[in-house]
């Protein structure tokens, strides 16, 4: 996909899949997770911003959306969420010790296909409402099947 995008600036909302498998962040002009689902508690907030691109936001812009304001304040223009941080470092040292994000890869993968299989055998109690050729590790959505309709 990367290759079609050719010189054009690629954000990517990585809210479901932050940590979920190497990227190449230097191909991304922003990256975006609402990370509470793979990195900390809820609330946690990542952004990964390329230099160039920050310092033009519109006037308009509220200061807490000024992502320039934050870098050049180190990422503590406003108090920052100390505990939300310190857990979000507890987690990485987790993950590092524990094959790092290639083995949480492995790991996912394991776990959605558990699930997946389970549904599939299920005899239509449950099911998967997504193609498998489109199913996310990240996000198993399923339907019970109710038959008092």
């Amino acid at each position: 996909m990367l290759d079609v995008i050719g010189n054009q600036t690629l954000v990517a909302d990585m809210s479901s899949n932050f940590l979920s498998q190497k990227i190449d962040v230097a191909k991304h002009g922003i990256i975006y997770a609402g990370a509470q689902k793979n990195a900390g508690p809820a609330g946690v907030t990542i952004v990964i911003a390329r230099e160039d691109l920050l310092g033009n936001a519109k006037s308009i812009t509220p200061t807490m959306c000024d992502w320039k304001i934050h870098a050049d304040a180190g990422s503590m223009f406003n108090t920052p969420p100390c505990f939300a941080i310190y857990i979000c470092g507890l987690y990485f040292d987790y993950m590092k010790r524990n094959g790092g994000v290639e083995g949480f890869r492995e790991l996912s993968e394991q776990k959605s296909r558990l699930l997946y299989d389970l549904i599939d055998a299920s005899n239509g109690f449950y099911t998967a409402p997504v193609d498998p050729k489109y199913r996310s590790r990240m996000n198993v959505p399923f339907l019970v099947n109710n038959d008092d309709d």
